[in-house]
């Protein structure tokens, strides 16, 4: 006689998923997809704000440095200036000279230490009288006024030297004996230098030269 066996109860319990088994994904695909999606957003807009930030940072940066770099080029310009420029006293001291090296061009034609100062003097007094130009550069350089004259003339060191000592005595006031701004008048010779006071020689004129 055959036993027969009884069928298995039904079981209850969800059968185990299989490697591989893509009705997961089936079933929440658009949720994963959405998942990838939002992440690359996110990760895109990640690098758009740091490269925003970055470019930010970089203009300011460089508006930075070049406020400093132009703060110490005008620092520097404006010490540049303070340096190459010089004081009042170099100043004058600058146009003395040059009035001296004039001066010596036009009394290195003449023989004598005494005549050169006589007509040194002739010249400084000219500058002084409200009838002629105020500079010294004006005066020797008016045309036809100073005997074998030219602005070409070499500077002799002694003459120069002699020229700054008395233009020095003259800016200070401190004329020699007996002269004064109406001895405006030079009257050349090999041997002398005399000033007069007026053009006409008469007993009214007055002469002056350097003392020796």
């Amino acid at each position: 006689m055959k036993q027969l066996s009884l069928p298995a109860p039904p079981s209850h319990s969800k059968p185990r998923r299989r490697i591989g088994d893509t009705r997961f994904f089936r079933h929440h695909g658009i949720l994963v997809t959405a998942l990838m999606v939002l992440t690359a957003w996110t990760l895109l807009i990640w690098l758009i704000a740091g490269h925003v930030s970055a470019v930010r940072t970089t203009k300011e940066l460089t508006a930075k440095y070049d406020r400093e770099y132009e703060q110490r080029m005008q620092a520097f310009q404006k010490e540049l200036i303070e340096r190459n420029t010089p004081t009042a006293d170099e100043e004058a001291e600058r146009q003395l000279r040059e009035e001296a090296e004039i001066i010596a061009r036009a009394i290195g034609t003449m023989g004598s230490k005494r005549q050169k100062l006589s007509m040194l003097w002739n010249i400084l007094m000219r500058v002084d009288s409200p009838y002629y130009p105020g500079t010294v550069d004006e005066v020797v350089n008016q045309p036809q006024q100073w005997m074998f004259y030219d602005s070409k003339n070499p500077v002799r060191d002694d003459d120069a030297d002699l020229a700054l000592e008395q233009l020095r005595l003259w800016h200070a006031g401190r004329y020699p004996a007996g002269l004064s701004s109406t001895f405006v008048y030079g009257e050349w010779s090999e041997y002398d230098y005399v000033l007069r006071d007026r053009w006409e020689k008469d007993y009214r004129t007055n002469y002056w030269r350097y003392p020796e």
